[in-house]
């Protein structure tokens, strides 16, 4: 039981680690849209060649980000993988216990 509750909190864990480079890379993504938004407006040439940099910084950081949520994701599978194995041992001796009692 205590390995699986190790189990549970470590994948919690890596759970909102996912989600947070996850909302991380959505943001950045915003913002990218959003000075690139600002660049088809501008008129100077200059404004227009920063906020175009800006935009393609952010979207550096929004794939950066995508890509540091890919290693708590696979933490979290494999996790999720010996929580799986854990509660089948569990519910198989509690099936041969059942089994034992009606016999």
């Amino acid at each position: 039981m205590l390995r699986w509750a190790i189990r549970a909190v470590a994948a919690n864990s890596y759970r909102k680690k996912a989600i947070s480079e996850s909302s991380r890379a959505s943001s950045k993504a915003n913002d990218a849209k959003r000075k690139f938004s600002y660049a088809k407006r501008e008129k100077d040439t200059n404004k227009k060649l920063d906020y175009m940099c800006e935009g393609l910084d952010n979207l550096a950081e929004a794939v950066s980000h995508s890509s540091n949520s890919i290693e708590p994701l696979a933490e979290v599978s494999f996790v999720a993988s010996l929580l799986v194995e854990s509660i089948q041992n569990n519910l198989d001796e509690q099936t041969k216990d059942i089994v034992e009692k009606l016999k």
